[in-house]
């Protein structure tokens, strides 16, 4: 029997599920010993807090089972940064080497060939025209994931078979000449002075092809029948579901993310996986128990700017509200907090998890998750459909959650 949960924001991001992954994970990992933590959309602009044996680290590359032991894989819908990978594993190995004395070796990390690849120009790129729309920004966080969607670049495999010097060629003119008509198309003559001097490093190139390099070793290629062999799953998802990119056109215009943030894409990640066609997927239905579970606060948060139909001032919430992560910075601004409809999120959670049945003939279970009930009681959190609770950020181990309605 494989097990397998998929963790969804149910609103802006910042859920709450870096914490409810590494609970999951720990679970997984002392039931069998093996896991297998699926990113499953986005790139290293998620932010996913876990606090344990004392060590508190914000995901971003990795999954958030990592201090557990178990591996991670970045299927083809990753984006994957070099530059932010080698630092956040460089981050994680001094903790796993000096303060996780029980821990197991640094977990495993695989990748599909097919994923794209941000270059420092894809960053620069979005760092300017966020800068050039003033009051009219999107929110980005500014690595450069939409850049690297329109971008036209390589993808992992192209650029693993590649020399240093095709490398440093390929950044030096294509990803530079690229960088340039972006610009211009956005009504940005020339790069500003402020950034030119940065962008004509030639220590830029030479470190990004460098950590390109060291990444290069510390991976391994996979495709999505890697699944198969791990007896527990588990989806990690980034963003919400109010960010996906269909919202765009459900009035939340350009503030959203240009991913899939619901369950399609593990779905469809599991069909690759485990057959290609509904007739081969179904024979594997006896063998799989799967879990989609929907995470939201007991209130709503939002970074940057654009629609947000309940928001208000912290203080109503709760004055208290100390948050560690989502310190106030130049792109995003100061978090921003809001009321939770529980009715209006209980419709999208429906609406999305329909999308499960269109896709895969493996019945699934649906699971509500409320995190933050120390900071806001919301009376949703007395729902039988909550199964998961959560009484704080940071709590012993990875977190304290039960299943017990109060």
């Amino acid at each position: 029997m494989t097990n397998v949960k998929i963790v969804i924001g149910g609103n802006f991001g910042d859920e709450g599920k870096g914490l409810l992954t590494a609970f999951f994970a720990q679970q997984m990992m002392q039931r069998s010993g093996r896991c297998l933590v699926v990113m499953s959309n986005g790139g290293p602009q998620r932010g996913h807090t876990v606090v344990q044996n004392g060590n508190r680290h914000v995901f971003r590359h990795f999954g958030s089972g990592t201090f557990c032991g178990a591996d991670t894989y970045f299927p083809a819908q990753f984006m994957v940064n070099p530059m932010i990978f080698s630092e956040e594993r460089d981050e994680l190995a001094g903790i796993f080497s000096g303060a996780l004395p029980d821990s197991p070796a640094f977990p495993k990390v695989f990748i599909h060939p097919s994923c794209l690849v941000t270059t420092p120009f894809e960053m620069i790129t979005n760092l300017i025209l966020e800068e050039h729309r003033g009051k009219k920004r999107y929110g980005s966080v500014g690595v450069g994931i939409w850049e690297t969607v329109i971008g036209g670049g390589k993808n992992f495999r192209e650029l693993a078979g590649m020399s240093a010097a095709q490398i440093m060629d390929y950044l030096e003119k294509d990803r530079r000449a690229h960088m340039i008509q972006r610009l211009q198309s956005n009504g940005i003559g020339q790069v500003p002075q402020e950034w030119k001097e940065i962008t004509e490093d030639p220590e830029l190139i030479r470190r990004y092809t460098e950590d390109l390099f060291r990444m290069k070793e510390q991976v391994h290629i996979s495709k999505d029948d890697l699944l198969r062999r791990y007896p527990e799953i588990l989806f990690e998802n980034g963003q919400g579901l109010l960010l996906s990119q269909e919202m765009k056109y459900r009035g939340y215009g350009n503030h959203t993310t240009p991913s899939n943030t619901g369950i399609e894409n593990p779905a469809r990640i599991m069909q690759s996986a485990f057959g290609g066609t509904d007739e081969i997927f179904s024979h594997a239905a006896d063998e799989l128990r799967v879990e989609a579970v929907y995470v939201t606060r007991s209130y709503m948060t939002r970074h940057g700017a654009g629609r947000f139909d309940t928001e208000c001032p912290m203080n109503e919430i709760n004055p208290d509200i100390r948050d560690l992560t989502n310190m106030p910075n130049d792109s995003q601004g100061t978090i921003r907090y809001g009321r939770l409809n529980m009715r209006s999120f209980l419709r999208r959670v429906k609406r999305d998890f329909a999308v499960w049945n269109q896709i895969t003939p493996v019945p699934a279970g649906c699971a509500v998750c409320m995190t933050h009930l120390n900071e806001y009681d919301h009376c949703g959190a007395r729902n039988k459909l909550v199964k998961y609770k959560s009484s704080s950020e940071e709590g012993a181990g990875c977190v304290t959650l039960n299943n017990n309605t109060r």
